[in-house]
C-alpha cells in the first residue's frame, strides 16, 4: 500500500513534466525516445516548471511549499496546497511546451547560431523536413515528377510527413499533367506516398506565381 501512496503522489508530482515530455516526443522528436529518455526529459522539464512557477511565487508573494519527498512512501506530502502548486505548473508546463515546439518548429536557437555564426547547419532534421517546415512561398508550389508514371502532380503543400519507409504529401489545388505538358486532371486534394530514394520533387515558383509544368526538368 505504501508503494502505491508513493508511486501515485510521484505521478502526480510529476505532471508537469510528463505533459512537457509527452508534446516533445510527439511533435519535436525525430524519433521515439527510450523510456530513459523520455523519464529524464519529464524530470528536466518538470524541474524547469516548478522552478518558474517558484519564481512567480516568489515575484507575487506567495507562499510556495517545498515537498520533502523523503516522507513520500510513509505519508501523504500532497497537500491541496501542494496541488494548487502542482495545477499551476502544469500550467507553466504546458505554456512553456508550446513555446518548446514553436522554437523547435522554427529552429530559433539554430538561426540565432547561425546568425553570430556560431555554426553553418540548420539543426539535426534532414532536408526534406527543413524544406517543408520553411514558410516561404518558394517552397509551398511544388512539382512532383513521377517517372515511372510519366505523370507530374502540381500543387500547393497542404501537409507532409516523415515516416522511416515513405515520405508523405498531400497537395491541395492539383493539376496532374503528363511528361508532354498535357492537362490530365485536377482534384481539390491530392495524397502522395514514396519511398525516400524515389523522390523527384521541382519548386517552380517565380516571380510571385508558380510557373505551369510545359514536360520540361527545372
Amino acid at each position: 500500500m505504501k508503494i502505491d501512496v508513493l508511486i501515485l503522489q510521484l505521478a502526480l508530482l510529476l505532471l508537469p513534466g510528463l505533459i512537457w515530455a509527452r508534446l516533445d516526443a510527439r511533435y519535436v522528436a525525430k524519433s521515439k525516445p527510450s523510456d530513459v529518455e523520455f523519464f529524464l526529459g519529464a524530470f528536466l522539464f518538470g524541474l524547469t516548471s516548478y522552478v518558474v512557477t517558484y519564481l512567480i511565487y516568489l515575484a507575487l508573494g506567495w507562499d510556495f511549499t517545498i515537498v520533502n519527498l523523503a516522507d513520500a512512501a510513509t505519508h501523504s506530502v500532497v497537500t491541496p496546497a501542494v496541488i494548487k502548486e502542482i495545477l499551476a505548473a502544469t500550467g507553466v508546463g504546458f505554456v512553456f511546451a508550446i513555446l518548446w515546439i514553436y522554437s523547435a518548429s522554427y529552429k530559433l536557437l539554430w538561426n540565432f547560431l547561425r546568425i553570430v555564426k556560431a555554426t553553418k547547419r540548420y539543426g539535426d532534421e534532414d532536408v526534406w523536413d527543413f524544406t517543408f517546415n520553411s514558410t516561404e512561398a518558394v517552397v509551398e508550389y511544388v512539382h512532383f515528377r513521377d517517372f515511372e508514371r510519366t505523370l507530374v502532380y502540381a500543387g500547393w503543400v497542404s501537409t507532409f510527413s516523415e515516416t522511416d519507409k515513405l515520405r508523405e504529401l498531400v497537395l491541395r489545388d492539383v493539376q496532374v499533367f503528363d511528361f508532354e505538358g498535357t492537362l490530365q486532371y485536377e482534384t481539390p486534394l491530392l495524397y502522395l506516398a514514396r519511398k525516400p530514394e524515389d523522390i523527384h520533387i521541382e519548386f517552380p515558383y517565380r516571380d510571385g506565381a508558380p510557373t505551369p509544368d510545359k514536360g520540361e526538368d527545372t
